[in-house]
């Protein structure tokens, strides 16, 4: 958090920050403060990446309950938005079905935070690459999840990295879903890094997204092509820099 905010930062997010214990989360948030800093997502469920998410109405329950526990952490920490995943496809539930069901457990999701600041994004992921058999792949299934829900807490999280690998054609997709996008994460292709090293054209991604009055956070969620360490951190630093040049 202090070498984000050295670098002229202004938020962060951390994924993993329901693995921490309340006092840490409460630390977390002390330096934020010191610093002026906000927070944007951590994944709400832990069974995200497998069956044991939001298709299947079984497993549902466990999801409530990690719902109720970023209630719990945003109260401390005070993040913006929190990501939910639906988890892998089943095979003995119809894509209809399955699609409900998610309907069913992101609008009660919704309900439990609406007394919050919080808004819970829902994050598509790729199948070609990093997550095989995950239930919603594209930005259109997304956004129809989105508006069925229909909550002001539930809105759709535009992970580039996994969008460009899905279906390309960025700024076309994110425009037409503006309305029902909460958040957007960023990642090159491939390989995941910093923008610079691999195909999209950032600038005019970040230039799109500006224009179309976005305010909220940009997620860096990827690795460092320079590697972990003061020099990997700072050539990302400046490839972000480099990126936001586009006047």
């Amino acid at each position: 958090m202090q070498a984000y905010s050295d670098a002229g930062f202004k938020a962060f997010e951390y994924n993993g920050l329901p693995r921490h214990s309340n006092e840490e989360i409460a630390g977390f948030r002390k330096k934020m403060d010191a610093l002026g800093m906000s927070m944007g997502v951590f994944v709400v469920n832990s069974g995200g990446w497998k069956a044991s998410a939001t298709v299947d109405k079984q497993y549902h329950a466990k999801f409530y309950e990690d719902v109720k526990r970023a209630v719990e952490i945003h109260n401390i920490i005070g993040n913006e938005c929190a990501t939910v995943t639906t988890g892998l496809a089943v095979p003995q539930l119809s894509f209809t079905e399955q699609t409900a069901n998610c309907v069913e457990a992101f609008r009660r999701a919704a309900e439990m935070v609406e007394k919050t600041k919080m808004v819970l994004v829902l994050e598509p992921l790729n199948i070609r690459v990093d997550h095989a058999g995950y239930f919603v792949v594209f930005s259109d299934h997304g956004a129809e999840i989105v508006e069925r829900v229909n909550h002001p807490n539930f809105r759709l999280l535009f992970d580039m990295y996994h969008q460009q690998i899905s279906e390309g054609n960025l700024i076309n997709h994110f425009r037409k879903h503006w309305d029902k996008i909460g958040y957007f994460q960023v990642g090159d292709v491939p390989g995941r890094r910093e923008p610079g090293t691999g195909e999209v054209n950032w600038s005019n991604v970040f230039k799109a997204i500006h224009e179309k009055g976005y305010k909220g956070i940009l997620g860096m969620e990827h690795g460092l092509s320079g590697g972990v360490g003061p020099a990997g951190m700072q050539k990302c630093f400046d490839a972000y820099r480099k990126a936001d040049q586009w006047g």
